[in-house]
């Protein structure tokens, strides 16, 4: 009987030493790019702009299973814009900005960051025909 305790007590102890991981700990935000009204192309990251045409909406889906809590959006490693709130859709955020007047190549850059600061960052590049 003393040895079915002491079996039992052991256990208990090496199943309450075990740290519990978290599965969403793993993962970073995710920054997705899309050019019509949904992500269609996880690969999407450029586009060419025909000739005269100087505007793009820049699209992106952010997302982060531990709450989104910063998203900045560069071009050309100028700040556009820093996106802080979250409340209504914490996990998710989708982004649209224009830009006007793209006379050459531009790289927009958008930043991520969640609750437990991971950060991710993700680049889409306009080209511009002559």
């Amino acid at each position: 009987m003393k040895k079915i305790l002491l079996l039992c007590v052991l256990a208990l102890a090496a199943f309450s030493s075990c740290k519990k991981d978290d599965l969403f700990d793993k993962f970073v935000p995710e920054v997705l790019f899309y050019e019509n009204d949904r992500v269609e192309n996880a690969d999407f990251v450029s586009t060419t702009l025909s000739g005269g045409d100087s505007e793009w909406t820049v699209k992106a889906r952010v997302s982060a299973p531990m709450k989104l809590k910063e998203i900045k959006l560069y071009s050309n490693d100028a700040l556009l814009e820093t996106y802080t709130d979250f409340q209504l859709a914490p996990n998710v955020y989708n982004l649209n900005y224009a830009l006007s007047g793209i006379s050459r190549q531009t790289i927009v850059r958008v930043d991520a960051v969640d609750a437990d600061n991971k950060r991710t960052s993700r680049t889409f590049t306009i080209n511009v025909t002559p």
